[in-house]
């Protein structure tokens, strides 16, 4: 915990926070070299709390006291400004973005879903809107390193075929919010009948999280701070990426890939 930035360790517990809480947590996130300097008076006047309610928010988030928050957030520095060109802007915005995904990933989390897909007999990818294309990314890459796997991005189908599963096979369910109800059905009823799942999701006390067998948490694009940058899947695929890299270490992935391209370019 003590290695995560102020904005990680806002996406991990900010569900523990009262609105005066969520108050603070915002006010920093705007002004973080302001609060770094401040006395804890001045920071509780400035969000319109108390020293109490500041006292709260930072052992919330892990800091043992108001002192050590203001030492660590000091130590992170402000965040660099963004490039008034777009496409630096966009560029630095990446950056930042998996920069601070990657700080979120446990590496034992990471090698525990990776081995539970090699593990899996059969695998369904769960998807829904935007995290269906993510969803149909992942399964096409498990496909070419021969995992039997296959994308389901309708709500109905999801039920229907976890209600098919076995404790052999595998569910990765995709969704950033981790509460996508249809998303969430369709894991309680793979649930039912044994089967394992693994959760790529922004949020660890959702109900995808809580039903899940391993969980990887993925980055939070709103940490940077501009409305205009929409790109919600940039840490899933960041994910997905990390994923398929390890599995590529295996010789016998890398040679089945290397068959299906060949299949599938060969004249």
């Amino acid at each position: 915990m003590a290695d995560l930035s102020f904005q990680n360790r806002l996406q991990l517990s900010g569900y523990q926070l009262s609105k005066s809480e969520q108050k603070i947590g915002a006010y920093i996130a705007a002004h973080p070299g302001e609060a770094a300097a401040v006395s804890s008076q001045e920071l509780a006047r400035a969000t319109g709390t108390s020293g109490s309610t500041l006292t709260r928010f930072c052992q919330k988030l892990g800091y043992r006291n108001f002192i050590e928050f203001q030492t660590l957030l000091a130590g992170e520095g402000a965040p660099e400004r963004a490039p008034e060109d777009i496409l630096h802007k966009i560029n630095h915005y990446y950056g930042r973005t998996l920069g601070e995904a990657c700080a979120l990933v446990c590496p034992a989390d990471f090698e525990a879903f990776v081995q539970k897909i090699h593990d899996a007999e059969k695998i369904l990818v769960f998807g829904l809107g935007s995290s269906g294309l993510t969803a149909n990314e992942f399964n096409m890459r498990l496909v070419q390193m021969g995992f039997t796997s296959t994308a389901m991005t309708d709500s109905f189908l999801m039920r229907v075929q976890s209600s098919l599963f076995s404790p052999k096979d595998l569910i990765i369910a995709v969704s950033n919010s981790g509460e996508t109800p249809e998303v969430v059905s369709a894991c309680e009823i793979a649930k039912s009948v044994g089967a394992q799942i693994c959760a790529l999701t922004q949020n660890t006390r959702g109900r995808l999280a809580h039903l899940a067998d391993s969980v990887l948490l993925a980055g939070d694009i709103r940490q940077v701070g501009d409305d205009l940058f929409i790109d919600s899947q940039l840490p899933l695929l960041f994910l997905i990426d990390a994923i398929t890299y390890r599995l590529l270490e295996d010789p016998v992935c890398r040679d089945k890939r290397k068959k299906a391209l060949q299949a599938l370019f060969s004249r």
